[in-house]
């Protein structure tokens, strides 16, 4: 039994032992586009638009064969992303109270609000696609991707435009006031209800020239929430989708 068990193992091993040979590791440096999917209960009168923004990554990777077909690419890097929203809320008025000018009057006109919301996240960036290799240097990849929040910041700009008219004294006069005003968080300030770990599922495109330049286009789409923010009644929620491009260079092909 030994010398069979002998002749079954060797050819295993050996194929094992070609197999990690052919290891490669490489470098890669990209950009991505972000787009939330969003969801807001009970729905508002006027919704946000949807967060997107562009951002970039870095990282490294290697490519582990099992097979000329079947392998797998394990990456660590560094996700920076970006989402910007804008939302309008408006609130009428009708012969409403002022004073102008130390006087009392009435007010007949509008108030609008413009909300700008930057938001800048940092990411450690974990990825373990599997690969499909139908043809030399070109692979499929699909596989999960875990994103872990290492901070951020968020800027946000609102503008407060009042327009109408005032009557004050029997007199009508036009109003149009604009005011600006500005707000920056760091830190936990400014990823307060973001979730520390962003779990996705991944499916791409790559293509490795012989020379080594790795070419890389690849969808992430959150399985998990990404944000969460819930008060009283109301509860917003988003998913992140990510599309990545980036460039590489890979050793030991």
């Amino acid at each position: 039994m030994r010398p069979l068990r002998t002749i079954i193992l060797l050819p295993a091993l050996a194929a094992i032992t070609i197999s990690m040979a052919q290891v490669a590791v490489g470098g890669k440096v990209g950009f991505n586009y972000a787009i939330g999917s969003q969801k807001i209960q009970p729905d508002p009168k006027d919704p946000p638009t949807n967060p997107k923004g562009m951002g970039f990554a870095f990282g490294a990777y290697a490519e582990i064969p099992f097979s000329d077909l079947v392998g797998i690419r394990p990456e660590l890097g560094f996700s920076f992303r970006r989402l910007k929203t804008e939302s309008t809320a408006v609130q009428d008025f009708e012969n409403a109270g002022v004073t102008v000018n130390g006087q009392q009057g009435t007010f007949t006109g509008k108030q609008t609000q413009l909300t700008e919301t930057d938001q800048r996240l940092q990411y450690f960036q974990l990825n373990a696609p599997l690969t499909i290799s139908p043809s030399e240097g070109f692979r499929i990849m699909v596989g999960p991707s875990f994103g872990f929040l290492m901070g951020g910041k968020q800027n946000s700009d609102v503008t407060l435009t009042t327009e109408g008219t005032a009557t004050v004294n029997g007199q009508e006069q036009s109003i149009k006031e604009e005011s600006f005003e500005t707000s920056k968080k760091k830190g936990s300030a400014a990823i307060r209800n973001f979730r520390k770990m962003d779990v996705a599922a991944m499916a791409g495109l790559g293509y490795t020239l012989g020379v080594g330049l790795d070419l890389d286009l690849r969808f992430y789409r959150s399985v998990v929430t990404t944000y969460d923010e819930s008060a009283g009644s109301s509860r917003y929620r988003i998913w992140t989708n990510l599309v990545e491009f980036s460039m590489g260079w890979t050793f030991g092909k």
